[in-house]
């Protein structure tokens, strides 16, 4: 058990990350939905498609109805525009594969392949589906992301039929405290770099 293994001090420290986790998202849920989508270092499920959190982790914030605790890869629609994205585990294991850095081919090729984990199960983690691959895209997205990424970087693909496809690679915010603000109308992105947080 992982928990035995954990120290007292890690325990506590991960209680407390996720006591100031609760203690922020509460504050935004207070003026926004959120999203929250689990990543490969969180206390969930390693296999994707990854659950959510659970609300017993997050006892305040999950009272307010206007947090969402989603999976990993997560899709939602917001104002008629179709996201779709991962917290960034398809596209790290899909690099290893390629030469060179450019993430954002890699995950502009995955859009075109139709498929958000090609990798899966050979060397990324997955759940064993017997009848179906629910990282086929059945339907193309308005804006296809990949979180937990180098650095900041986003392009707009078009598909055969007139399909426009912004493909955006949120930073780690751990690293890099930018977030990406999307303009529904026109699909352009804007990053929003934070300072003085170190």
């Amino acid at each position: 058990d992982v928990l035995k293994k954990t120290g007292a001090v890690e325990q506590r420290s991960l209680a407390h990350c996720i006591a100031a986790l609760d203690t922020f998202l509460t504050a935004v849920c207070a003026a926004m939905p959120v999203d929250l989508m689990p990543g490969d270092s969180d206390p969930c499920n390693y296999l994707l498609p990854q659950q959510p959190l659970h609300a017993c982790l997050l006892q305040h914030s999950s009272a307010q109805s206007t947090l969402n605790l989603c999976t990993n890869p997560h899709a939602c629609t917001v104002g008629g525009v179709e996201f779709l994205g991962s917290s960034g585990q398809p596209l790290d294991d899909m690099i290893r594969y390629v030469p060179g850095e450019d993430r954002l081919g890699v995950l502009s090729q995955s859009l075109r392949m139709r498929h958000m984990a090609p990798t899966a199960p050979d060397t990324l983690g997955c759940y064993p589906f017997t009848s179906h691959d629910p990282f086929i895209m059945d339907s193309c997205p308005h804006v296809y992301f990949a979180a937990n990424q180098p650095a900041f970087s986003s392009a707009l693909v078009e598909g055969d039929d007139g399909q426009r496809v912004r493909v955006v690679s949120v930073p780690d915010f751990a690293r890099e405290p930018t977030l990406v603000l999307v303009n529904l109308n026109t699909l352009e992105c804007t990053p929003v770099t934070f300072g003085g947080l170190e």
